[in-house]
């Protein structure tokens, strides 16, 4: 088992690392001359394109997420088979099984297609590197590109974006002063709230996200 001392150092370990990457983004953001809003930041500030379709408001609770901050990612990432979710901190896992359901689901199906997002998937060619920060933020980056489902808890507004770009918009979200992700369980730096991520959301939850999808017709969410 590990000592009380090694998890402190572990915890502090990691959110070393997440502070230097918050502050190397920002750095590389004042570095290329992009003027960040002062009062208020929009995905589409990243790179991030919005969808046309709606999204229900028991969303991400019903991938599991728990906490309060505005921006959330679902998706996957490079080297690894599992689905999951981040709002900055490291990527909490969930239920893959759903994820596919709302990938195929006709509303859905035609803006997000496989062909043309298949890291949404799950799929990754053999060989995949991620890019390098000055990449990410200049543009240009050879794929495969890993993409990611954006959400904008506050304007209930979903969006796609590379998931390079997500993580450069929850820098720029961080505090100057002081760390929005400061718990750390099982390993993993995470916002208040996420701590039970392994609690399953209740059947009720779940079926109510169903049921939202289901009425949502084509025509009605079309652009």
């Amino acid at each position: 088992m590990r000592s009380v001392g090694g998890i402190h150092r572990t915890r502090l370990a990691a959110s070393n690392v997440h502070r230097l990457f918050v502050k190397e983004a920002k750095r590389t953001v004042q570095k290329l001359g992009w003027q960040v809003p002062e009062n208020d930041i929009s995905p589409t500030f990243v790179g991030a394109m919005p969808l046309p379709f709606r999204v229900p408001d028991s969303f991400e609770a019903a991938f599991g997420y728990k906490g309060n901050l505005r921006f959330v990612q679902f998706g996957y990432t490079v080297g690894s088979p599992q689905f999951g979710f981040s709002d900055g901190g490291d990527d909490l896992p969930s239920d893959g099984s759903l994820w596919s359901w709302f990938l195929h689901h006709p509303v859905v199906a035609q803006y997000l297609p496989e062909s043309r997002y298949p890291t949404l998937y799950g799929k990754f060619p053999s060989g995949s590197q991620r890019p390098t920060l000055e990449q990410i933020m200049r543009g240009g980056v050879d794929p495969p590109t890993c993409h990611c489902l954006l959400l904008d808890r506050r304007d209930r507004r979903a969006y796609v974006c590379e998931r390079d770009q997500a993580m450069i918009l929850f820098a720029l979200m961080e505090p100057d002063e002081g760390d929005a992700h400061n718990v750390f369980v099982d390993g993993m730096l995470m916002s208040p709230g996420s701590e039970d991520y392994k609690v399953a959301p209740p059947p009720g939850l779940l079926d109510e996200f169903r049921r939202f999808m289901d009425s949502r017709d084509q025509s009605s969410d079309g652009a």
